[in-house]
């Protein structure tokens, strides 16, 4: 059978080519209140990417000490909610990836009694939410806009946003608290 979306695998190739390429990642640089977006139409299809480092949305890149911390980073990476495309599209979620706690830092034992016991108190590292959300859209000729409502709650985030149309490719810079990305 083939595949009915087999251009989907180019539109994540795009996007990472794009990223390397972008200021902020070229040289391998972790930038605080910088965050990373893609929006790429095609077809029915809305794929939107969104990276930003793991402190911009917990305040924080330490891993959880304790159960409780898991919740309250869990709580806080479910913040970070799908994009808003124009109603006028139609569009419905048909997949998401999102960053969890698990993803972030899995645990290899268990959490109990306030002791993570997987002893990874790597503290250090510079970690990364990546999400990713794929929308079919009933009406496309409506898609005027995405919001990202969420970044009204990061208000700190500056986001580089790279735009892969019908129409062209070009790139759109959010200020602090800036949540739409028109697409006209």
């Amino acid at each position: 059978m083939i595949d009915p979306r087999p251009v989907r695998l180019e539109w994540l190739l795009i996007i990472a080519m794009l990223a390397v390429v972008s200021p902020a990642s070229a040289a391998g640089i972790h930038q605080h209140g910088q965050a990373e977006a893609a929006v790429v139409v095609e077809g029915d299809e809305l794929m939107v990417t969104f990276r930003a480092p793991l402190m911009d949305i917990l305040g924080t890149e330490s891993a959880p000490v304790d159960a409780p911390a898991r919740v309250r980073y869990d709580n806080q990476l479910a913040r970070v909610v799908p994009p808003e495309p124009s109603a006028e599209a139609d569009c419905e979620l048909v997949h998401s990836t999102v960053s969890t706690v698990e993803t972030l830092f899995p645990t290899t034992g268990s959490v109990e009694a306030g002791h993570d016991h997987d002893h990874d108190h790597d503290h250090d590292q510079h970690q990364d939410v990546e999400n990713e959300w794929t929308f079919s859209c009933g009406s496309p000729a409506g898609l005027r806009k995405v919001t990202l409502p969420f970044l009204q709650t990061f208000s700190r985030l500056t986001t580089e946003v790279v735009l892969l149309l019908p129409q062209g490719q070009s790139a759109l810079k959010l200020s602090p608290g800036e949540t739409r990305i028109p697409l006209e």
